[in-house]
């Protein structure tokens, strides 16, 4: 009868080297592949929001949505003004769409916001996306009115979308970003705070780089404190973007910091800038 033979000390160590060497290996393949899982499913709620977006549109003589229209609150909400997440839900499949699936970073304690429907206190959705509005520029060392897809309207003293006619290239011009930098504690679905992308919040695009390294790096006039800050950490430097259109693209921040934020402009320059 043949008796089996035991492992040596040596062997051992062999085999737990090489399968220390084979998961060295695979592990960051498996994180990729789940990072690109993520990267996938963020850019398929994008799609959706951007379809959202366009049905609205169709139902309201081709306007844009607004950002805080002053709504009396519903389900015992205490926010007087609706955000744009909720004017687009009834062209919704699911408010799960609202927060990219690579956004894990956490927010301060929910209680603490004015929410518009009363029902999302206790649902705690995080929102990862926001809707574009006066944002500073260069060209005008501040807030420029030639950006947003909304704007205050003082003959209703109130913000108001933007028809989609004024808007002179729809296809070529942000309607809603991606941000989720690590610190940002206010986007919660449902209430204002943190729904609108305006003033120097493009601070928070992925792919901006600290300290910088060019010129596409330096702050935006009147922005210098908020360029200290870490930008989003996005999907390898990258960001989503829905466009006026509806389309969605991927975009680095180089490509959305050039010729001075020329993809949030509704009327196109003609001047060139520099970055």
């Amino acid at each position: 009868m043949r008796r089996s033979r035991a492992f040596t000390l040596i062997e051992l160590l062999v085999v737990i080297a090489i399968i220390a060497i084979l998961a060295a290996i695979l592990f960051p393949v498996f994180a990729q592949a789940k990072e690109s899982a993520r990267k996938t499913g963020c850019l398929n709620n994008l799609k959706q929001i951007g379809l959202g977006m366009t049905l609205y549109m169709g139902d309201h003589s081709d306007v844009y949505p607004t950002w805080a229209a002053s709504v009396p609150p519903i389900n015992g909400g205490t926010g007087r003004e609706i955000p744009p997440d909720l004017q687009l839900m009834p062209y919704m499949k699911s408010d799960q769409v609202f927060k990219c699936p690579s956004d894990n970073l956490a927010r301060s304690d929910r209680n603490g916001f004015a929410f518009w429907d009363g029902n999302y206190r206790t649902k705690g959705l995080l929102r990862s996306y926001a809707y574009v509005g006066t944002i500073n520029t260069n060209e005008k060392r501040g807030l420029d009115d030639n950006t947003g897809m909304y704007y205050f309207d003082r003959s209703v003293n109130d913000v108001v979308g933007r028809p989609e006619s004024t808007v002179e290239r729809p296809s070529e011009t942000v309607a809603w970003v991606e941000q989720w930098p690590d610190g940002l504690r206010d986007q919660w679905m449902g209430v204002v705070d943190g729904s609108g992308f305006i003033n120097c919040d493009t601070w928070k695009l992925a792919g901006r780089n600290l300290p910088p390294k060019g010129p596409a790096d330096m702050p935006i006039t009147g922005c210098t404190t908020r360029f200290r800050a870490r930008p989003t950490p996005g999907h390898g430097g990258r960001s989503h973007y829905i466009f006026g259109d509806g389309h969605v693209e991927t975009r680095t921040w180089q490509q959305v910091r050039q010729n001075d934020l020329y993809v949030f402009k509704v009327t196109k320059p003609t001047q060139t800038f520099s970055p």
